[in-house]
């Protein structure tokens, strides 16, 4: 009988060492939605007054607010005639987050009723960081005119030019 009493014990010391052993942990799930991502247009795209002089060329606007404007040897630029501007947008969203921004892959036509120009090559001048949750962004462009491009106000055909933003 004490060898069964002592066999017992043993057995019962076994396995509570197993059970001793054990351990767990418990996880907790999270998420966080960020602030949805958006870009609103503050002022169009607008490369002023210019002339071909008979001769077809381009016109390059920065893209910055100062309005600056480079052009081929063919074009004029007169002094104050027209304001040039790039266009303008605000970007909000998550404080201090990273974005990307998708501007044309081709061209866009701007037309005056008779005639159309391309609008290509576009820049944009963003850092692409939200500090602070905005950013003003500004968006130049090239217009190309030809040799006996038709005088008149050009403007955008269609749904003009599409700029969008997403969070990287």
């Amino acid at each position: 009988m004490k060898k069964i009493i002592l066999l017992t014990i043993l057995l019962q010391l076994g396995f509570s060492a197993v059970t001793v052993a054990q351990g767990t942990a418990n996880a907790t799930a999270s998420a966080t939605i960020m602030t949805p991502i958006q870009i609103v247009k503050n002022s169009d795209i607008d490369f002023g007054n210019f002339a071909t002089n008979g001769r077809a060329g381009t016109v390059v606007l920065g893209a910055d607010n100062t309005g600056a404007r480079m052009s081929s040897p063919n074009i004029s630029l007169p002094n104050g005639a027209g304001v040039a501007k790039a266009a303008g947008f605000t970007v909000t969203g998550e404080g201090n987050a990273a974005y990307s921004i998708t501007l044309p892959s081709s061209g866009v036509l701007i037309y005056n009723g008779v005639a159309n120009m391309v609008v290509d090559a576009f820049t944009c001048s963003a850092s692409k960081v939200l500090a602070g949750g905005k950013e003003i962004i500004y968006l130049g462009a090239t217009v190309h005119a030809g040799a006996a491009q038709a005088h008149g106000t050009y403007s955008s055909l269609g749904s003009g030019i599409e700029v969008s933003v997403n969070y990287n």
